[in-house]
């Protein structure tokens, strides 16, 4: 994706462009949204790794203290999440519910994300403010076996 794609979107999406593009690349909109975490939310592929290869930040968080993985895993992409995951997005953030990543996809029966984030090293010990687990959450037997499994290993 080239520079004059990447402000198009940005400005369909109501971000600030500045010149050079990277200058506002973490720029907010609502909420404390970044761009970043805009086309996480979308599933947008392309976007994110034009916005991370320009420099988007996937270590922020939004005021409800959600971040891009968590928003790739709202999207349900697999591209997203990985691609997250390569620029090091922190993987056990925990939102003002005290839900990261992995509690989410877990209780929302994400199957293939909940590998994925495991397999990069999720902390499956962390709780929600109502103490319950990833593992206490799942929403079907493939998470609940997985998570099993990784709390026996």
């Amino acid at each position: 994706m080239n520079d004059n794609e990447l402000r198009c979107w940005l400005l369909q999406a109501e971000f600030k462009v500045s010149d050079p593009l990277q200058a506002n690349i973490n720029g907010t909109i609502a909420n404390a949204t970044t761009p970043l975490m805009h086309a996480a939310r979308m599933g947008n592929i392309e976007v994110l790794n034009a916005l991370l290869e320009r420099g988007a930040d996937p270590a922020l968080l939004n005021t409800d203290r959600n971040g891009a993985l968590w928003f790739a895993c709202f999207a349900n992409s697999e591209a997203c999440v990985a691609a997250l995951i390569n620029a090091d997005a922190p993987l056990d953030s925990q939102n003002v519910n005290g839900a990261t990543a992995l509690i989410y996809c877990a209780s929302a029966g994400k199957t293939s994300l909940v590998r994925l984030l495991l397999d990069a090293g999720a902390n499956t010990a962390l709780m929600t403010l109502d103490d319950f687990t990833a593992l206490e959450l799942s929403a079907n037997y493939d998470c609940l076996k997985m998570l099993k499994e990784v709390r026996a290993a």
